[in-house]
């Protein structure tokens, strides 16, 4: 899907495009009213997310219309619990469901980010069902300037175990494509359809891809690395095995215009991993160690935008 002319294009000025086609490049209209499932506050229901589907489109739609000004923000976090309601996500070995580590993992980390002064979107807060797409689109519509996704994995393996983290992109290995694969597929179990293209949108959506790729992969790498660092300290190097950064064609990343990446935080098919997945010091570490890169990443990304009209290059 990714157009490998995009590959080698300087982060800094590929920042500048960015920002420039999501936000109509200074065009002056109003700035739309805040995202559904803003939160100020812990624990404060997306009320929006919990109506009919009718109503959902109406709220969350595919994007904003068109020409009008979408002021977006590095401070502002659209946090994705994967899964949820019908849609029980991968089992564990002792009975639990990925929907339900998820979700609180996506609290803790909204909790955490708040406390570093971020504004935080919930794609959900309850056990409710949310479209693939309508997770995106409530991201594209918010004006957050980034999404994380927040995953558990499973495998055929019993001994399989990691902590990966992807961005969006053709797979980047047999693996990577048949995860990929596993999420669409529940997404379709539990209602959802394949995104639609049309000759013409598919061309806007390679470009806007292309263009947010470089951002997402300093973004996963950024989070990733984090990750990986805090949960060694915490647990020791020998403890935590690093599965590295990937790529994939998930469908929750596909239609993102804002730099965006899905985290795999361990294996609930592999016995050890999945206790203490489940527990609160790993959950807790976990969130803190992604508030603090998305702290990092913010900052570096707003400087490097306030040079995005000089020489390119990556995040400063």
């Amino acid at each position: 899907m990714l157009r490998g002319r995009w590959r080698h294009v300087p982060a800094g000025l590929l920042l500048g495009l960015v920002f420039c086609m999501v936000s109509g490049c200074g065009l002056e209209n109003p700035s739309p009213a805040e995202g559904p499932g803003a939160e100020g506050g812990a624990g404060e229901p997306a009320d929006s997310l919990a109506r009919a589907p009718s109503q959902q489109q109406s709220a969350l739609g595919s994007s904003v219309a068109p020409g009008l000004r979408v002021e977006r923000s590095f401070r502002k976090v659209v946090i994705d619990a994967g899964h949820g309601g019908d849609d029980l996500g991968a089992p564990g070995v002792s009975g639990s469901f990925e929907k339900n580590i998820t979700l609180e993992i996506s609290r803790l980390t909204r909790l955490a980010l708040q406390e570093r002064g971020f504004e935080v979107i919930s794609t959900r807060t309850t056990d409710e069902a949310v479209l693939l797409e309508r997770r995106t689109s409530l991201a594209n519509a918010s004006g957050a300037g980034l999404f994380v996704s927040i995953h558990a994995n499973s495998a055929p393996s019993p001994s399989a175990h990691g902590i990966e983290t992807y961005f969006m992109d053709q797979a980047s290995d047999e693996a990577a494509q048949r995860l990929a694969e596993r999420e669409n597929r529940a997404g379709m179990a539990t209602g959802h359809a394949a995104p639609a293209r049309d000759d013409v949108g598919a061309l806007i959506a390679d470009l806007r891809v292309g263009a947010t790729a470089q951002l997402s992969r300093e973004l996963a790498d950024t989070v990733h690395k984090a990750l990986v660092g805090g949960l060694a300290s915490f647990y020791g190097a020998d403890r935590i095995r690093d599965r590295g950064v990937r790529s994939a064609p998930f469908w929750v990343l596909v239609d993102s215009e804002i730099p965006a990446i899905l985290v795999e935080v361990g294996y609930l098919t592999h016995e050890k991993e999945e206790e203490r997945v489940r527990t609160r010091g790993f959950q807790l570490q976990v969130a803190d160690s992604i508030a603090a890169s998305l702290d990092m990443f913010a900052q570096r990304a707003e400087r490097s935008e306030s040079r995005a009209s000089g020489a390119g290059g990556g995040l400063q």
